[in-house]
């Protein structure tokens, strides 16, 4: 259910980015995601006796990098890819997940999670579905960037859920990610976007987008570090679920054969991945 609302509100935050079109630059946009984490997340630990301070400074750092160092390289794939082709690079972290799962379970003689491994791929099979991407001649780059976002991604969910373990809180973990979010967006929107133009409907959109981003973060941390990691790196598929009922209720958009049925496959895969994760008893580490 954390990964369920996590991707829910990304799919919002994505929605108020949308909206605000090219008023608004795509690294300001992160600027301001790490600028209301920051604040939000402050204030509360402020008031409730908490602090920021953390014992895992570095854990907390590589986090960072992982996370936005897949975001800037998901950025860039979207400049020079098609949008379909860059989101379903973005989201082969499962994939990714499921792999370094299945090479750590060869090695170290543990049993392999074969029905959550066989669901992740089924689920990525849906979001190829709905997004259906094409790849032209001169994409190898690009697309190599893309792929490479994916596995970032990967490697800071499994900081998140070593994080976890070392018991430090997920509220914590989405501040110092937003710390790296506000470094890396003022740094990249001062040096590579012109200004952005500020009215009503912008700003609006940028309130809309750091609050929707922080809960998500929250969110979505809470699930990794509390969770069955392929259980929830396969319902973050769900997002693009979301996406498409938002663009279809405000934007819109259509949907072909191929998108609505990649919508079931992802339901369906999340579906029996939840019910395995269910029957089976919980690992030590989970």
């Amino acid at each position: 259910m954390w990964m369920l609302l996590a991707s829910f509100l990304f799919a919002v935050q994505a929605a108020f980015v949308k909206l605000a079109g090219t008023d608004v630059g795509a690294l300001e946009f992160v600027f301001y995601r790490g600028v209301f984490g920051m604040v939000i997340i402050g204030l509360w630990a402020y008031f409730t006796g908490h602090t920021v301070k953390t014992r895992y400074l570095w854990s907390q750092l590589n986090r960072g990098f992982y996370g936005t160092g897949g975001m800037w390289l998901w950025l860039y794939s979207l400049a020079y890819l098609p949008i379909g082709t860059s989101m379903t690079l973005n989201n082969t972290s499962p994939l990714f997940m499921a792999a370094i799962l299945l090479g750590l379970g060869l090695f170290r003689g543990k049993k392999i999670e074969w029905e959550l491994t066989l669901a992740t791929v089924i689920g990525f099979i849906g979001v190829i579905f709905i997004l259906q991407p094409e790849f032209r001649e001169g994409d190898f780059f690009p697309a190599s960037m893309g792929l490479l976002s994916g596995f970032l991604g990967a490697l800071a969910y499994f900081q998140i859920k070593q994080l976890a373990r070392m018991r430090e809180p997920s509220w914590r973990v989405v501040f110092y990610f937003s710390m790296f979010n506000l470094v890396f967006g003022l740094i990249g929107h001062t040096f590579f976007e012109n200004p952005s133009l500020y009215n009503v409907k912008t700003i609006g959109c940028i309130v809309g987008t750091g609050l929707t981003a922080t809960l998500a973060q929250v969110c979505m941390t809470k699930a990794y570090a509390v969770g069955n990691l392929l259980l929830s790196a396969l319902l973050q598929f769900s997002g693009i679920i979301f996406g498409c009922i938002i663009g279809l209720i405000f934007f819109s958009d259509s949907l072909g054969f191929l998108s609505s049925l990649g919508i079931l496959i992802i339901i369906a895969a999340g579906t029996g991945a939840s019910v395995i994760t269910k029957r089976k008893p919980a690992a030590p580490d989970e």
